[in-house]
């Protein structure tokens, strides 16, 4: 009996003994990312699984699932023109409610601002005067431009499918 209540105490003590060892803590760091001078300095094609899963998290905020990110892929092999197809997965991406885009009317009250962040957002630099200068100049003389269209026009062009 006192060699079970012993084994008892000893195995009780090793419980509590390791219990009491805190966790090892992990501390991740994001390091700066340099910007982009210019669009010829990107001059590497997008995988389709980048490209995909870059345009869903710059829309939403968040990773794409793999089961969603493989019906992408899966409609991208289907059809045999890959520019059209990824046109299309924008457009489908971009009209969904949950798609994080900025309002019409915060985008006409500071222009300059929107066309910077948007720039930052999709292109990964600073627009350059003549970007600034023509972007602006587009929404201030078309009222029926709305963020999503620029957004849109900006995720389907050539230099979004390069970094």
């Amino acid at each position: 009996m006192k060699i079970k209540h012993t084994a008892i105490l000893a195995l009780a003590f090793l419980l509590l003994q390791t219990s009491c060892n805190k966790e090892k803590r992990y501390i991740y760091q994001v390091q700066e990312q340099e910007l982009y001078q210019s669009s010829a300095q990107k001059q590497n094609l997008k995988t389709t699984d980048q490209f995909i899963s870059i345009a869903y998290s710059h829309l939403f905020g968040i990773s794409i699932t793999n089961n969603e990110l493989t019906q992408y892929n899966v409609s991208l092999q289907a059809l045999g023109d890959k520019a059209t197809m990824q046109d299309m997965i924008v457009k489908s991406m971009i009209n969904r409610s949950s798609a994080q885009l900025v309002t019409n009317t915060a985008m006409r009250a500071d222009i300059p601002i929107f066309v910077e962040q948007t720039y930052l957002r999709f292109y990964n630099r600073k627009p350059n005067e003549f970007e600034r200068w023509k972007m602006k100049d587009l929404i201030e003389k078309n009222t029926d431009v709305t963020p999503r269209m620029i957004c849109y026009s900006m995720m389907t062009s050539d230099e979004y499918r390069y970094y």
